[in-house]
């Protein structure tokens, strides 16, 4: 024993205890200290949050949603629990409304209230999608980041001129470029021809099927939908070609839909790999058709109809190829991307929701005894391949069945952006630059908005006339009763008959979007849905199994969620119809 240890008070474990009681006093002391700060921040968060919810004339930013981690900000429940977050942050006093939530450093408004929501969609300067494009065109569908300076150097808007101060060249407005060939291909002068290649492609694919008047059993009603009316419609944008040099590309496309969330989610590939693989091989497999039709192709392989073609499929493809191609440093491996993102965007909502709106017509023999009634009733015995589009999607009944579908099952997240001014909103406004969200799959469930016939088919369950407004019928329409809504009117028929009408709806009715940037893909997605209903209604019997149908969300905010689980079915061919 050394000096100091002999005279000191305190032997050497005794110091040593000592300074451990002292370094876990101070842990304890930052830890509670750090504590009371964060939940200060949180306390504070809360009462900012309420005093700018409350009434006044004053415009506002939409308030950021209370949060105890300064940098973290909402960042982990709007990755973690996406649905439910947004559902939370845009709801106050039970009523839908705006806010701003921050993740990972960066601020996104979200607007839900009606009012606002309506102001956004008549704003011009939020109609470029130009980032929503550079969003997903990295991160969902790979496209290089040569290809994405051009689109993030477009600043002069979806408008045949530009926005004022854009000095773009003609050649690099990749924005109006898109916006342009998207409203022709279906909107325009291809819509037709799209809408009749369709009918006649999908009567031939279910004719060549091995069906008899028997029962036939199948594993799975989204895959017979996938891969036979997949195919059909595949056809009538892309042609023939792409499928017969890439037989597996079809299959390819249902696979990468299966785990696009994964992409949207920024999982790394060394985590998840099959996404990235397979997102190549699609690639690839685009690529590869840009040879054989280019080595193919001549005009005088264009159909009589003006649009169609074997080798290109459309209009809309030939212009792509003729457009992109031209813009600084695109090259086929950013088309590919594009071109991805066109095919997925084509199939993977339109095909899951004309399954859906199937379904639900034969799981119900009464909604199905008067879809074949109403059909019988306008058409008598006209071939559906014969029924005029106009004529059909005039239908009230079919025309309600598919926006109840539509409203039940698509939950999308439209991005909206003002590169240059901010944007007044009404009761909010938005900094120029910032980015907004508005989720349709909120609004689609709002209980204080649509008519549940006083409980009776409340929002979460599928109803065939929630949109039929009926003179007889007081109760009848989409909208509640209580909803003091001078904006809405319904069209009423001279001849007094029960009519389908979307006016007013259109902030609490959106899964296509809206406003100058709304889905250009949606009038034929409701051709497509409609006359597979006619077509599958009067051809086939269907019987569908009681399990009942229930949908994940790890899509929300991405289109329709797949069911969880496979629909088993059988079907047969009637054996009285008229087609």
């Amino acid at each position: 024993m050394n000096f100091s240890e002999a005279f000191s008070p305190f032997n050497g474990s005794e110091v040593t205890q000592f300074h451990e009681v002292e370094g876990n006093s101070r842990a304890w002391t930052v830890t509670i200290l750090s504590f009371l700060l964060f939940l200060a921040y949180y306390v504070l968060g809360q009462l900012r949050y309420h005093r700018q919810n409350a009434p006044t004339r004053k415009q506002l930013l939409p308030p950021i949603y209370p949060h105890f981690f300064p940098l973290v900000g909402n960042s982990f429940s709007f990755i973690l629990d996406n649905a439910n977050f947004l559902r939370r942050a845009t709801t106050y006093a039970g009523q839908l409304t705006s806010s701003r939530i921050r993740v990972f450093g960066q601020d996104f408004y979200l607007f839900e209230d009606r009012e606002t929501v309506r102001h956004l969609w008549k704003s011009a300067s939020l109609s470029s999608p130009i980032d929503f494009y550079v969003h997903v065109l990295r991160y969902f569908f790979g496209m290089h980041e040569r290809a994405l300076k051009t689109y993030k150097s477009d600043n002069s808007g979806p408008f045949a001129r530009p926005f004022p101060g854009s000095n773009v060249t003609q050649k690099n407005r990749v924005d109006y470029l898109t916006h342009e060939g998207f409203k022709r291909a279906f909107t325009g002068p291809g819509l037709g021809p799209k809408t009749t290649r369709y009918v006649n492609l999908l009567e031939q694919r279910l004719e060549s099927l091995p069906l008899t008047t028997q029962w036939t059993e199948m594993p799975d009603l989204l895959q017979f939908f996938r891969m036979v009316h997949g195919a059909a419609l595949l056809e009538v944008v892309f042609g023939p070609a792409l499928s017969k040099v890439n037989p597996g590309f079809l299959h390819d496309i249902w696979v990468f839909d299966d785990s696009v969330a994964l992409l949207a989610r920024l999982v790394p590939s060394f985590l998840f790999p099959e996404p990235y693989r397979v997102r190549k091989r699609l690639h690839n497999q685009l690529k590869r058709w840009y040879v054989y039709a280019r080595n193919t192709f001549h005009e005088s392989c264009i159909y009589e109809d003006g649009d169609g073609d074997p080798y290109w499929g459309s209009e809309l493809i030939r212009y792509q190829q003729r457009m992109y191609l031209q813009a600084d440093d695109y090259d086929d491996d950013a088309l590919a991307a594009a071109d991805l993102a066109l095919v997925w965007g084509t199939l993977g909502n339109a095909i899951p929701t004309t399954m859906l709106s199937v379904y639900h017509v034969f799981r119900d023999p009464s909604l199905l005894a008067r879809v074949r009634q109403t059909l019988k009733d306008s058409f008598g015995d006209r071939p559906v391949s014969e029924i005029d589009a106009n004529e059909l999607i005039l239908d009230p009944l079919l025309s309600s069945i598919q926006a109840e579908t539509l409203r039940l099952y698509v939950n999308v997240c439209v991005m909206v952006s003002s590169p240059h001014t901010n944007v007044s909103l009404g009761r909010w406004w938005m900094p120029k630059g910032a980015v907004g969200l508005v989720s349709s799959g909120i609004t689609h469930m709002d209980q204080n908005f649509w008519n549940t016939k006083d409980g009776a088919h409340p929002v979460g369950s599928f109803w065939a006339d929630r949109f039929i407004n009926d003179p007889r019928d007081p109760s009848s329409g989409p909208v509640s009763s209580n909803v003091q809504d001078h904006s809405i009117r319904y069209n009423t028929k001279i001849d007094g008959k029960p009519s389908f009408s979307l006016q007013g709806l259109e902030a609490s009715w959106m899964p296509y979007g809206g406003g100058n940037a709304i889905c250009p893909g949606r009038l034929l997605a409701k051709r497509v849905t409609l006359f597979t209903i006619a077509l599958m209604a009067n051809k086939f019997d269907i019987e569908i199994s009681n399990v009942p149908l229930k949908s994940g969300s790890i899509k929300f905010g991405m289109g329709v969620d797949k069911p969880k689980k496979p629909i088993p079915f059988r079907i047969r061919k009637r054996v009285c119809y008229h087609v």
